[in-house]
């Protein structure tokens, strides 16, 4: 007996949709893009993109202006946000950034946002110059010259509108949830973008790799939570792996650098070349003259390194780096030429592989030359995203650091913290002790 064939059940069409919002796409899930948050997110307990991002339709010309962001049970966001440290618990953080899927987002051929045009508006207008620390007799090449690169190469436009969202942040705390948002968005996509440009330097993109280089690690020390210690030298112990204290950012800093060596004569005549003149001419063998009263404190610090009880060649090592330091002071007090944001961070491309290894143990001689260096940091706390990141480091150094050093660190403690910590630091250490 011959059985009837069974009806084959149609299949539910299934609408692709384009517009999904970001968390939708990188989990891989239909997003109904019910607005202002979708159901997955609300779902999920997510903040949904739809509340700070809104592509623009092609053809489309009306202006959707993001609403500002409401506190409810779908939607986590905190009632008060007055600085960037108070609302940086609410975007990724470079070491989050990393690990973020995100290379879907606001790809060249989906647009940009109103929103994004805001924030672009804002570097070419005063970001810029907050975020760099420019001053009016400098040479500016973080405007014109490096926006004209990061419209051939949109690696280097999401990484300048992800700086210019934290500005927007700090300047606007009440809208902050949005622009953190929409910085920690933008810095995943220029991440994901920027891997397979190094990897493949040539002549058009070497500019635009240079420029991302150098950038993303001040975005690295922008994005810091101070309420955490700090993990630019070393993840510290109370630190796990979920907390994102794996992603050595100095690593990728300097190993960036070095794939782009061969590069540099092309990046000195570059599009970029004038960010490099104050640099050229200057003697590498010249005296390092400071001022009195660091001169005897770094020169403390030389007793210490003598007196540890490191081999030879650490001694060698840990004395360069802490001629590096004296080079930064000197240069800060001295030298007029070149901003003092470009030269504190210079210090971190000065020093050798061998001190961060030693850093990286914790070597007590190591975090001391840190530790000093950290004055000089504490010096830029007028760019706001430094704000609180010297005390930070310092902190995070003091709390791995062995007892016994108390007499060095004094200096450092007193000029970044103050008076009245040190004395709260010296009565804590004779309680350990």
């Amino acid at each position: 007996m011959t059985k009837e064939p069974r009806a084959v059940k149609p299949r539910r069409p299934h609408h692709k949709t384009r517009m999904g919002c970001l968390q939708c796409k990188q989990r891989k899930v239909k997003c109904d893009e019910r607005k202002p948050t979708c159901t997955k997110c609300e779902t999920y307990g997510t903040e949904c993109s739809f509340l700070q991002t809104q592509p623009i339709k092609r053809g489309a010309f009306a202006v959707q202006t993001p609403p500002e962001p409401t506190i409810s049970s779908s939607s986590p966001t905190p009632a008060k946000s007055t600085s960037i440290q108070d609302s940086s618990r609410m975007t990724p953080t470079l070491s989050e950034v990393g690990r973020t899927p995100s290379s879907s987002f606001l790809q060249p051929h989906e647009g940009f946002t109103m929103l994004d045009l805001e924030v672009l508006h804002n570097w070419m207008s005063g970001g810029a110059d907050a975020f760099m620390d420019h001053r009016s007799n400098e040479v500016h090449v973080f405007t014109n010259p490096m926006v004209e690169e990061a419209l051939k190469h949109p690696f280097l436009m999401h990484q300048i509108l992800a700086m210019s969202a934290l500005h927007l942040a700090h300047i606007h705390p009440h809208k902050s949830a949005i622009y953190l948002h929409a910085s920690g968005n933008h810095a995943a996509t220029a991440l994901a973008l920027y891997q397979p440009e190094i990897s493949n330097l040539n002549a058009d993109n070497c500019h635009a790799c240079f420029a991302f280089s150098s950038n993303i690690f001040l975005y690295a020390w922008a994005t810091q939570d101070i309420n955490k210690p700090s993990t630019i030298f070393f993840p510290p112990a109370k630190l796990t792996n979920s907390e994102g204290g794996d992603i050595q950012w100095i690593k990728l800093y300097r190993g960036s650098i070095a794939l782009l060596g061969a590069s540099f004569p092309s990046i000195r005549e570059g599009p970029l070349r004038r960010q490099f003149d104050p640099w050229l001419g200057l003697n590498e063998s010249r005296e390092d003259p400071v001022e009195d009263d660091i001169g005897s404190q770094l020169d403390n610090l030389g007793s210490a390194l003598i007196l540890g009880i490191t081999t030879l060649r650490e001694k060698e090592v840990l004395f360069k780096a802490a001629g590096t330091v004296r080079r930064a002071f000197s240069m800060l007090a001295f030298n007029h030429d070149i901003a003092p944001l470009a030269i504190v961070f210079a210090w971190f491309s000065w020093v050798s592989e061998a001190f961060y290894e030693m850093l990286e143990r914790k070597v007590p001689e190591a975090l001391l030359v840190a530790m000093h260096f950290c004055v000089a940091l504490k010096s830029m706390e007028r760019v706001f995203w430094i704000e609180g990141k010297a005390e930070n480091l310092l902190k995070t150094m003091l709390d791995v650091m062995e007892n016994g050093w108390e007499r060095w660190t004094r200096w450092p403690i007193e000029r970044v913290f103050g008076p009245e910590w040190l004395k709260e630091y010296a009565d804590e250490s004779t309680n350990i002790g």
